[in-house]
């Protein structure tokens, strides 16, 4: 049965790549659907068997793949806590992306290509559930490299649009430079390991615990590296600081790709995998300090990226980077589970959150900038209810999951005893809460910002303009635009026309987009239960994942008393936060504008994304491409390389001429050889006597 769960979403790939353009999108969706639907049975089966044999993993070996020498890999799945747990979200949510992908591609321009987009669904659920499930590095490699692969797909599946292609290649591109990392550290971990090598993760970790000497020991030089090499990987599927820059971009293709990549599969593979490895990163202090500093920074910066964004999905997408950074947070402090429980809370309310705009965007005929909403309570009430859960949720609203996904790790990073010993060891966790709690109060304004944009005031509209007379164009791909357009209210009254120019009023979504709205809602609003802190009641999940994190447990001080006053401190902010973006874009709608004026400077970065990209491009790509035009290319491709080539060719080319000339069929000819030949081997006989 365990094997079946990635092999049901491969056959629907399959299926749905036969069918080809046959498939209407009912019917491939409903194929797709009710693969990765069947998946979810079996994965939630699986789970609790797991959960009745309190944390004994099911295994199950198909084939060996590679014997090499002591090296044994075979085709193998296991669901032990952690695996199990995450192949219920991915399936799970999958599932219910899925149904809603079935209501939402209903463009007449897609219907052609609607199968295809069903394909690549599948095969992305197919390649994650490989990525949690292998119970090898290999294995898990393989389904590393397969969602980057599928997001490239799903990322440029309108490719006709050259942005939108780009922005594909882009993310590819970006994860193999975070793939080439993880490589090399996976094979310093293999040299190290010696004769004891083994790709098998249970192996490996009763190995490094019962010989920590083997890696360098604690806090030893190589298992440093060997971490930092694999975060070198995390950042890339993870989005973090230098390699986010691909995820923003992940907005080009379809919404509901945006909530599956976003949500609970691609971007949370690199904490999965130092979830999955934390016997090896305990040994290395410095490196989770790395991750945690490096979580910290790029939450709080993505977050400062968001305030200024116009685009629903731009906003939503660095707040993934934003939650992701958090994620990195926790397991760097030593805290796998509440790390891993962030990861579980965020996946109900970023799916709830980006398909909740998927909801909008389609009410409003693909309208995707905020300054064109306003008022959309009132015409989507079900949407809106919705939408607030899920706010209240990203927040960290007392009650909703998010709450206490989130209040955990800022407690746990304020109390972390893993970074005693290093320079700085007693003042970084203090400076990481900070940080992160700055970046929890700018979270707050960024969404309730949304929120009151999207739902609030009156409805303007594709037409109107700002008090100052601009009209409110969206910024481009690149995020270009002129500082007034960050005002909510601009004065518009709405034309009740979309962007093209279409009259039409804003109406609440079908169910088959509202219903997995509903189920996600509940599980935004009732997912904290499953992991409630020590002074609420039971840590299910903290007992569940125990024998995960069996060899890589840090025990944290209890009994502070600054845990409640400092979550109070942070609630009180939070709620500032939301009061502020009230004011200003609903109280004093002109405001933002006037902000925006008075600091150009900082808006102007913040617009445009602090200009990273274009940082990255005269710094990296442009050096690169011409050393490539002008030497990789220009000296040692067509001089040297070609040069041999073509000197070979040249060469074997003047010797047959030269035969040629001396098989010419004269006898003559041949006699004087002979005889040539005869007199050079009695010379060179005569010589050597």
């Amino acid at each position: 049965m365990l094997a079946l769960i990635p092999a049901l979403p491969l056959l629907g790939a399959i299926v749905n790549a036969l069918l080809n353009r046959r498939a209407s999108r009912v019917v491939a969706g409903s194929i797709a659907s009710a693969a990765v639907g069947a998946s979810a049975i079996l994965s939630f089966l699986i789970f609790f068997q797991v959960l009745d044999g309190h944390g004994a993993p099911v295994s199950q070996t198909l084939w060996t793949w590679m014997h090499v020498g002591s090296l044994n890999v075979d085709i193998a799945f296991v669901a032990d806590p952690l695996s199990a747990t995450m192949m219920c979200i991915i399936t799970g949510i999958g599932f219910l992306i899925h149904v809603y992908s079935v209501g939402y591609m209903d463009d007449p321009e897609d219907a052609g290509s609607v199968w295809r987009f069903f394909t690549y669904l599948n095969l992305f659920v197919f390649a994650m559930l490989l990525l949690v499930m292998g119970d090898s590095f290999p294995l898990m490699f393989v389904g590393w490299e397969g969602v980057g692969l599928c997001s490239y797909l799903l990322i440029g599946f309108w490719f006709t649009n050259t942005d939108y292609a780009s922005a594909g290649k882009k993310a590819f591109i970006t994860n193999r430079v975070g793939d080439f990392s993880f490589l090399i550290g996976l094979f310093w971990l293999f040299w190290a390991l010696g004769d004891k090598a083994t790709m098998n993760f249970r192996e490996l970790g009763e190995v490094i615990a019962a010989n920590p000497g083997i890696v360098g020991g604690a806090g030893g030089l190589a298992v440093t590296a060997i971490c930092l090499l694999f975060f070198g990987g995390a950042t890339g599927k993870s989005a973090q600081i230098p390699l986010f820059v691909w995820l923003p971009d992940a907005m080009a293709g379809p919404t509901p790709v945006s909530a599956l990549i976003h949500a609970a599969t691609m971007v949370t593979s690199g904490i999965y995998m130092i979830c999955r490895l934390n016997f090896l990163f305990v040994l290395a202090p410095a490196a989770l300090a790395t991750i945690a500093t490096v979580g910290a920074l790029t939450a709080f910066f993505a977050a400062t990226i968001a305030i200024t964004q116009n685009d629903i999905k731009k906003v939503l997408a660095y707040s993934t980077v934003s939650q992701l950074g958090f994620m990195f947070l926790g397991v760097g402090v030593g805290a796998f589970t509440a790390g891993f429980f962030h990861v579980m809370t965020h996946a109900f309310f970023k799916a709830l959150l980006f398909l909740g705009s998927g909801s909008i965007i389609h009410a409003l005929h693909h309208e995707q900038d905020m300054r064109k909403m306003g008022g959309l309570a009132k015409y989507m009430k079900v949407t809106f209810a919705i939408f607030v859960i899920g706010w209240l949720s990203i927040i960290g609203f007392p009650g909703f999951s998010g709450f206490f996904s989130k209040d955990e790790i800022l407690w746990l990073t304020f109390i972390t005893p893993v970074f005693e010993g290093l320079p700085l060891g007693t003042v970084m966790p203090k400076v990481l809460w900070a940080i992160a709690v700055t970046t929890a109060l700018l979270t707050a304004f960024y969404m309730s910002r949304l929120m009151f944009m999207t739902f609030w005031g009156s409805y303007r509209g594709g037409h109107g303009h700002d008090a100052h007379g601009h009209a409110p164009a969206a910024h481009d791909d690149h995020g270009h635009g002129d500082a007034h357009g960050d005002a909510q209210g601009h004065a518009a009254a709405a034309h009740g026309h979309d962007a093209h120019g279409h009259g039409h009023t804003p109406h609440e979504s079908p169910l088959v987009l509202v219903g997995p709205l509903l189920v996600l809602a509940a599980l935004s609003m009732f997912g904290g239960l499953l992991n409630l802190p020590h002074w609420a009641g039971p840590s299910w999940l903290h007992h569940f994942l125990e024998p995960v994190f069996e060899h890589g447990h840090i025990a944290f001080p209890e009994g502070n008393p600054l845990e409640f006053p400092l979550m109070g401190l942070t609630l009180l902010g939070v709620a500032a936060s939301v009061g502020l973006a009230y004011y200003l874009y609903v109280v004093a709608p002109a405001k933002p504008a006037e902000i925006a004026a008075r600091f150009r400077l900082l808006y102007t970065g913040s617009l445009n994304k602090w200009f990273v990209d274009e940082i990255y491009d005269r710094v990296i790509l442009t050096p690169l491409v011409l050393f490539s035009r002008g030497v990789l290319w220009a000296v040692v491709d067509s001089q040297i390389i070609d040069g041999a080539v073509n000197g070979a060719a040249s060469a074997v080319t003047g010797l047959g001429r030269l035969h040629g000339k001396l098989v010419s069929g004269r006898v003559q000819a041949y006699a004087i050889s002979i005889a040539a030949g005869a007199a050079l081997i009695v010379t060179v006989y005569a010589l050597g006597a």
